[in-house]
Order: structure tokens, then C-alpha cells, then sequence
């Protein structure tokens, strides 16, 4: 009897884009090697100790000027919200987005003007819609995006340097190595970029690990930021997650995670396919499905125990076209388990009970 059948879908999460447990490595060896990690007074004051920097170092998508550590790739963001933003300030976010980064804006009482996205990335004529408004910053992901799973192409990464050049730009890489896609950044063709990376989902949100990296006016920024808070992170974590980001067992269980979730994500886009619904993610934690009503659909779903995001949510206005986001993180690997799951969301998307 499957996972559903025994506790009820709703034993399930499907809405909070969430690692799987079994999926983590383990991190006893890493936790031993960060604590046998030799340190000076003075790398304290960096921010980042030498051994994450030399791991992290080969894997950033452009060569930055400097770097520090946040809490988590959520405490990253914030912290880069504060440096390249003040309340009032206008900012230009790619959307749909992760509700982290719009509700990190919206409590710094940034205005956001939302720009619209297609297959490719960001698209210009919006992009130059919002530039109209004098944006301070451009927001945006540019490795599988949070709902869409969508990275941005190599072509549209030019064709928005040269509306963007001399803006700062601030990215964000919410599932970092746990992507199957190439790290990318409009750092490699712009001076003003802000890159924030989360680790989380790889390797744990244990670790509280993020990394941001960019100008050094910027970092400096985002450093004296950090200072005045409670949170940091200690030399410990940093350096077992050097460990983990370095390790060969750890990469080879990173890889099987990748070949995990896309097992679960294929399953559940082919399930829906059969059931005439089509969606286009292929990377990333979650599905992103079109609905013909977001509020009956929701219903629909919770009336069978089944819970996902609200496509709204991933917007800073109503949209035009409406989905639900459905994330496979959580989802067992049990190809009758998608095909029943397929048939609820296909019926809820439709607006039938």
C-alpha cells in the first residue's frame, strides 16, 4: 500500500519547496573535518573562511570581487535587499518569483514592478516597461526560477546586459548545485551584480549556508549589514560545507538526488500530459500548472486532502494567466501514486470537483 493510501495525501506536503530527508548526505565525516578546520583572528573579520572560498570559488558563474556568508540563501537575499535598496526605492523583479523575494521586498516597503517572463527569461519589451519607471535594481533567477524551473538562455542573459548596463542587478540561486542546469549570471557581461546562492537543498538546511558574492562596494555593504544582526555563521558550518561542496561520496549522492527528483518530476508532467494538462518544467523541486480557476482548484484539491501553493502567490499583481504550483520534493517514488495525483490536479484544473 503506498505512502498516500496508508496516512492521506495530505501526509504529503506538495505546496513548500522542501528537500527530501533521504535525499540529504549525511554529515557526520563533514561536520568532524569542519571542526578540525584551523583558523586566524583575522578570518573572522572576512566574513567567509578560506576553505568554503577555495570550494565555492570554481563553482560561482563569474569571477567576483568579493565575498561573504549569510544564514541561509533567504538570509543572503535579505541582506542584499538592504544593500542595493531603501524603503520607497523602486525595484524591477522577473516574475513569476519565489514568494521569498517578494515578500522580502514588500516588508523592506520596496516597491516592485513586476516584469514578465517567457521561455527564454525576462522579456525585453517589459523589461523596458520597467526601466521606465527608474528602477534602483533588477531582480531576478537566473538558474531554474522559482515556480517555473526555467533557467534563462545564453542569448536573453545579452540581450538584457546591454538594457541593464549601468544598473545593479541582484540574482538569486535558490537551489544552487541541486540544479541540473550550468550556474549562470548576468555577472559575466555586467560590472554591478549581486549574486546570492543557497546550499540548503543540497546539502540541508542544517548548515544555514549561502553565499554572496559581487562588487566589493556591494559585499562590503551586505558584511556591515550582517554585523548588526543576531545570526552568523560559524566557522564550523562554513567549513563543513567546504567539505561537503569538495567531497567525491557527496557529489556522487548529489547526482542520484538530481536523478531522484527528475524521476518524480517527469512522472507526475508525463501523468498530467495523459491527462491533456501540459507543462514545461524540467529542473527543479516543483511543477508549475496551468488552471482554469486558481480558487477552485485550490478547493478542489483541499477537498481530497491535497495541498499546494497558489500560483498568485508568485506574483506582485494578479496575473494574466493562472496556475498552481505543485512541488515533487516530498513525493514518493511510486509512478501510481503520480498517475492518481495527475487525475486530481487534471480535474481541479479544469474546475471540475
Amino acid at each position: 500500500m503506498d505512502t498516500a493510501a496508508k496516512l492521506g495525501w495530505s501526509s504529503i506536503d506538495l505546496e513548500h519547496v522542501r528537500p527530501d530527508p533521504a535525499l540529504l548526505p549525511p554529515l557526520e565525516d563533514a561536520v568532524a573535518a569542519g571542526a578540525r578546520a584551523r583558523w586566524r583572528p583575522v578570518d573572522e573579520q572576512d566574513g567567509i573562511t578560506p576553505r568554503l572560498l577555495a570550494a565555492v570559488t570554481p563553482t560561482w558563474p563569474y569571477p567576483a570581487a568579493d565575498w561573504t556568508v549569510a544564514g541561509s540563501g533567504a538570509d543572503g537575499f535579505r541582506l542584499a535587499c538592504h544593500a542595493v535598496a531603501r524603503a520607497g526605492d523602486v525595484v524591477a523583479v522577473a516574475e513569476p518569483t519565489d514568494p521569498l523575494i517578494l515578500e522580502t521586498l514588500r516588508d523592506l516597503r520596496i516597491r516592485i514592478v513586476p516584469v514578465t517572463c517567457d521561455h527564454e527569461g525576462p522579456e525585453p519589451a517589459s523589461l523596458a516597461e520597467a526601466l521606465a519607471r527608474r528602477p534602483v535594481a533588477f531582480v531576478h533567477q537566473p538558474r531554474v526560477a522559482v515556480p517555473t524551473g526555467l533557467s534563462v538562455s545564453r542569448e536573453r542573459l545579452a540581450g538584457l546586459a546591454a538594457s541593464l548596463d549601468g544598473l545593479t542587478v541582484l540574482e538569486y540561486d535558490a537551489l544552487g548545485p541541486l540544479s541540473a542546469a550550468s550556474p549562470m549570471s548576468l555577472g559575466t557581461l555586467l560590472p554591478d551584480v549581486l549574486h546570492v546562492r543557497s546550499y540548503c537543498h543540497a546539502y540541508g538546511p542544517e548548515l544555514r549556508s549561502g553565499v554572496v558574492a559581487g562588487p566589493a562596494w556591494l559585499v562590503e555593504r551586505v558584511r556591515r549589514l550582517r554585523a548588526l544582526d543576531t545570526t552568523w555563521t560559524g566557522r564550523i558550518l562554513q567549513d563543513t560545507q567546504a567539505f561537503l561542496i569538495d567531497d567525491p561520496d557527496t557529489g556522487a549522492l548529489l547526482r542520484q538526488a538530481r536523478t531522484r527528483y527528475a524521476a518524480r518530476r517527469a512522472a507526475l508532467a508525463a501523468a498530467l500530459r495523459a491527462e491533456d494538462i501540459v507543462v514545461h518544467t524540467t529542473d527543479g523541486l516543483g511543477l508549475w500548472v496551468p488552471v482554469a480557476d486558481e480558487i477552485r482548484a485550490l478547493m478542489s484539491l483541499a477537498a481530497q486532502g491535497v495541498s499546494v501553493a497558489a500560483g498568485s502567490r508568485y506574483h506582485s499583481r494578479p496575473p494574466a494567466g493562472q496556475h498552481v504550483y505543485v512541488t515533487i520534493g516530498l513525493l514518493p517514488d511510486d509512478p501510481g501514486l503520480a498517475i492518481t495525483l495527475a487525475g486530481l490536479i487534471a480535474a481541479a484544473a479544469r474546475g471540475r470537483p
